[in-house]
């Protein structure tokens, strides 16, 4: 009886990173509550939420593990030599306007038409709108993209940030903090570039970027985003109080060198699923005015 006691009252500690998981939630938990409230409204009022409660419904199927499987795949494969980096790039499209089979790992990939193009990719499909550039590889081989001679409007990042569920599942591999200050963005951003970081709900982690990160490349801190996610009639996609989940992510943005003030917003997401794309997609709608844009997907 004893032993196991002392099992179940060790297991209820919380270690500090809890605790500090804990604080932050409470600081923040009436600004998410009467926000989403609000935005939840305004948005209902114009057709675009359900009045109905959602029903549970099975998960649709998740891109996350193919991405991870093309992040794997990417560590294999060889650098790319000096020699293939003066190219600089490679054309989707062929004159001829046929599409050209091209290596897509490893070298920035263009569509210089003025149509989108297909490319498929491990069984999927996936469209390059006209007069963009890719480079799909892992973070460590990023060369390719410095050489590109390119600036860069906007930059976005959505780290693996540690994490002890995403361990345990081994779904995806994790990168510590301290790798993150590798990436050359100087060498790729624009005066003022504005420069985005998805967070997770770990203070030390918004500290690392608030304190660390953003002025190790000279960035600094103007706002910082709540992404609350809402079901389509309106609820939280996680109880806002579960100590496992929470409902909301946070953003970091950031310019490049700027002098502005710091303000705080909401991003209200009505999609259950977390998906880079989304993210993506949503930023860029949010900010109109960046014209050139770097996605660094881990």
């Amino acid at each position: 009886m004893f032993d196991f006691q002392k099992r179940k009252r060790k297991h209820s500690e919380l270690n500090q990173g809890e605790v500090d998981s804990e604080a932050f939630h409470k600081k923040v938990r009436s600004v998410i509550l009467d926000g989403t409230r609000s935005l939840v409204d305004s948005v209902r009022s114009l057709g675009y939420l359900k009045e109905e409660t959602d029903a549970v419904k099975e998960p649709l199927p998740s891109q996350e593990c193919r991405l991870a499987a093309l992040c794997e795949m990417a560590k294999e494969l060889p650098l790319v030599d000096d020699e293939e980096q003066e190219c600089c790039s490679q054309s989707l499209v062929a004159e001829d306007g046929c599409s050209s089979h091209v290596d897509l790992f490893s070298r920035l990939t263009e569509n210089r038409t003025d149509r989108a193009a297909v490319v498929t990719l491990m069984g999927e499909e996936y469209v390059i709108p006209p007069h963009t550039a890719f480079l799909l590889s892992d973070f460590t081989r990023i060369q390719p993209l410095v050489h590109y001679g390119r600036m860069f409007d906007l930059v976005v990042m959505d780290p693996p940030w540690e994490n002890k569920s995403v361990k345990r599942s081994r779904r995806y591999s994790c990168l510590p903090s301290s790798q993150l200050k590798r990436l050359p963005v100087p060498l790729l951003a624009s005066p003022n570039c504005l420069v985005v970081t998805w967070v997770t709900n770990r203070p030390s982690h918004l500290r690392f970027v608030r304190d660390e990160l953003y002025p190790h490349w000279g960035v600094e801190v103007v706002a910082e985003w709540f992404w609350v996610k809402v079901t389509t009639s309106g609820q939280f996609v996680f109880p806002l109080d579960s100590p496992h989940k929470k409902p909301y992510e946070m953003l970091v943005l950031g310019r490049y060198r700027p002098s502005v003030d710091l303000s705080t917003r909401f991003v209200l997401s009505y999609h259950f699923f977390r998906i880079t794309c989304m993210k993506f997609q949503m930023l860029t709608t949010a900010v109109s005015t960046c014209k050139i844009t770097a996605t660094l997907c881990f």
